[in-house]
């Protein structure tokens, strides 16, 4: 977890409090080195922050042994990850599942790894960005890389060459 982007996040989220529109919002200013805004709120300047590298965002984990899908607890995890590819999905209508496995294979293996893949590198973001805000282990984010990367796997034999982007699409209706 980051401590800085968590106290940001409480001061700008006192602050929301009291407005109108949306609350807690981040805004991504730079994707290559991971820069993001918190908004401040009507009136309130907004804070730039630059996320951690992953590797030192992993934390202690929540100590589960399994990487359940429908635990609560990795919930922001699972729809951290799934949220980064169905945003990539909504950009280019030619994505596949077979693209998003290779990202996933890649990303399975070591989460923080350099990598050319546009999809991989928005994952990363993602993640980095969740792993901001909620203790998980290395393990854990392998884990659930790996719990997506079969599901992928499952929708895509059942479903066509988008079965899962499209299941996944009409699940966060995005």
């Amino acid at each position: 977890m980051d401590e800085r982007l968590l106290q940001s996040v409480e001061e700008k989220s006192k602050a929301l409090a009291n407005t109108k529109g949306p609350g807690r919002v981040f805004n991504i200013v730079d994707a290559e080195k991971g820069a993001i805004e918190v908004a401040g709120g009507e009136g309130g300047e907004a804070a730039m922050i630059e996320l951690r590298p992953l590797d030192e965002l992993c934390g202690q984990g929540t100590g589960a042994d399994v990487v359940n899908p429908m635990d609560e607890r990795f919930m922001p995890l699972f729809l951290g990850i799934e949220e980064a590819i169905q945003l990539a999905y909504r950009e280019d209508r030619g994505l596949t599942d077979g693209a998003v496995q290779l990202a996933l294979n890649e990303l399975s293996m070591n989460p923080s790894a350099e990598t050319r893949d546009g999809l991989a590198r928005r994952v990363q973001l993602q993640m980095r960005m969740v792993l901001s805000l909620n203790d998980y282990s290395k393990q854990e984010v392998k884990g659930a890389v790996r719990k997506i990367a079969k599901s992928v796997e499952r929708h895509r034999k059942s479903g066509g060459p988008r079965g899962y982007l499209e299941f996944v699409r009409g699940m966060l209706r995005m």
